[in-house]
């Protein structure tokens, strides 16, 4: 008896849990990555291979070190005898799925899976999936649990700090190799930002961890705000429509904005008007469109702003639409982020004509047409948004056609790391000279169209790094992001009869553009010009209430 006792101890491998960590990594990295790895060297091998090679060589460590952290977390005791048999099965199937129909693991999918019926379960339970499962699955799980022994590396101090030394290790090597290759990763992942979801097992515990959060998040109630707003009554006795155009940009830079100080000339035609307002100190509330787009809609300061809150929550465009002022948006990005959920709104690559656009994406003039369409059938005073594509990258040259293309020579591909940092300039600023035609365009229509006392005003959502400080692109942490991140342009131009009726001081609102300003202005400075009177409303955050008579 003592002899089987001791031939059953002898077959059990006992590890440290960051060794068990890493042997689960290992095995990950080489079998359920299968799929992954063919993704991206498809990606890589239709480029220049020499610009490829820091990424090949440094991404199997890079995707490693995300995989033992993620474990890591998961691993404690008792814990991970269930934990990780459970990873083990669920990403042998996940990488399947992968490898023979690409499928890619986000919350979307996991809801998807979650409402299989049972006969399209039966579709997949076919012997060469069965036999994957059982061989790259269900055995490793049965081995691990058999013959895998998990024990303290030491005494309770030594072994918390060898799990603490697990988990900064990672940290640390992920930051370096992003750092030393930021240009090479920011292309690759901005150029493929759903091959991370086929990171396994990584992409099943976010894509579980998101899934439950939004299950979670679907039952917060929405919350209404302006509940008490109203239009107070205008002095004017003009019979015009009082109409102002919101122009919400996207990745334009107060550093490559022509009419900044020291900025290049990239904006020549709201340079020749003599009435557009130039804002050259305004800051964002986030680096990325989903933070800051939502944040200069809300009532709230960038400081107090909260993104989840946002989502439950009416925002500017309820509140004008609750007084009875026309509402309209017309999208030409990655979407409104749920502000033109509730009112009238247009996807301007549905119906542009398709000399103007390639493939979801169109150039911005192509909203103009329906810009003039929505003035054409205003029965009252309107607030408009047009929420441009500007300049999102990494494929800038897609961003403006060859009569704007005054900068050269260009970055013609969406693989930055092939390009000259002067390229990769130049063509940005080509984005620049496109944005600011639209804007010309935009102007020149509203002051075309009969009937009405028009206004514009224009704001970027995030700015955009170019190789400063070694960054590319933006989205980083709004605490370190740097100034081209944060730093974004802001115009108003009003006509005469908008300025006439609203009873505004033009050379007043000129000295006052100069002091330091922000997206925060957006939300009570709309208030103001279109008479919306209610608790929300901040004076102090009102452009132009320092410069109405009266005030």
């Amino acid at each position: 008896m003592a002899a089987v006792m001791h031939k059953r101890q002898f077959m059990r491998l006992s590890l440290t849990p960051n060794q068990g960590i890493g042997l689960v990594t290992v095995f990950s990295l080489a079998v359920y990555n299968i799929g992954f790895w063919r993704n991206v060297a498809q990606q890589t091998l239709q480029h220049n291979a020499g610009n490829q090679l820091y990424l090949w060589l440094t991404l199997p460590l890079l995707v490693g070190a995300v995989l033992y952290l993620v474990l890591q977390l998961l691993f404690w005791p008792r814990v991970h005898r269930v934990v990780v048999p459970l990873l083990l099965v669920l990403s042998a199937a996940a990488s399947w799925a992968v490898m023979t129909q690409n499928i890619y693991f986000n919350a979307d999918q996991i809801q998807n899976i979650l409402q299989t019926d049972p006969n399209e379960a039966r579709a997949w339970m076919n012997p060469r999936f069965i036999g994957w499962a059982l061989l790259t699955g269900v055995l490793p799980a049965w081995l691990y649990l058999k013959y895998l022994q998990i024990k303290p590396a030491g005494s309770l101090w030594q072994a918390s700090a060898w799990r603490v030394a697990g988990m900064v290790v990672p940290i640390l090597v992920v930051l370096a190799i992003a750092a030393l290759g930021y240009q090479n990763y920011a292309s690759f992942f901005r150029n493929n930002k759903d091959v991370k979801n086929q990171m396994l097992p990584a992409a099943l515990v976010y894509a579980g961890i998101k899934t439950g959060y939004n299950t979670y998040d679907a039952s917060r109630p929405f919350e209404p705000i302006g509940l008490d707003a109203q239009r107070v009554a205008s002095t004017s006795a003009s019979p015009r429509k009082q109409v102002l155009v919101v122009v919400v940009g996207e990745t334009t830079r107060a550093a490559s904005w022509g009419l900044n100080p020291g900025a290049p000339a990239t904006t020549p035609r709201l340079a020749a008007m003599p009435d557009v307002i130039n804002y050259p100190d305004t800051a964002a509330c986030g680096t990325s469109t989903a933070i800051s787009v939502p944040c200069m809609f809300a009532p709230e300061s960038q400081a107090d702003f909260n993104g989840n809150r946002a989502k439950h929550q009416e925002n500017l465009m309820d509140v004008l639409k609750r007084v009875g002022l026309q509402t309209a948006w017309l999208e030409n990005d990655s979407g409104c982020k749920g502000i033109c959920n509730r009112i009238p709104h247009r996807d301007i690559y549905l119906e542009a004509p398709k000399e103007q656009c390639h493939g979801n994406l169109c150039y911005d003039n192509a909203m103009l047409e329906p810009l003039k369409q929505t003035l054409a059938g205003l029965t009252g005073d309107a607030v408009i948004v047009l929420h441009a594509n500007g300049s999102h990258g990494p494929a800038y040259f897609e961003r403006y056609s060859q009569q704007d293309r005054k900068f050269t020579p260009t970055c013609d591909t969406n693989q930055m790391q092939d390009c000259t940092r002067e390229q990769l300039l130049n063509t940005y600023q080509n984005t620049v000279v496109a944005q600011d035609a639209m804007l010309a365009d935009t102007i020149a229509l509203l002051q075309q169209t009969p009937g009405i006392s028009p206004a514009m005003l224009y704001l970027s959502d995030h700015g955009e790094s170019l190789g400063e400080k070694g960054m590319f692109l933006h989205a980083a942490p709004y605490a370190v992001a740097p100034d081209e991140q944060t730093h974004v342009p802001m115009v108003f131009w009003g006509s005469k009869d908008f300025y006439a009726d609203r009873g505004l001081d033009a050379a007043c609102l000129k000295t006052q553009a100069g002091k330091p300003h922000s997206q925060d202005n957006l939300f009570h400075s709309v208030l103001g010009a279109m008479d919306v009177k209610t608790a929300l409303y901040q004076r102090d955050l009102d452009l132009f209430a320092g410069c109405r008579s009266g005030a």
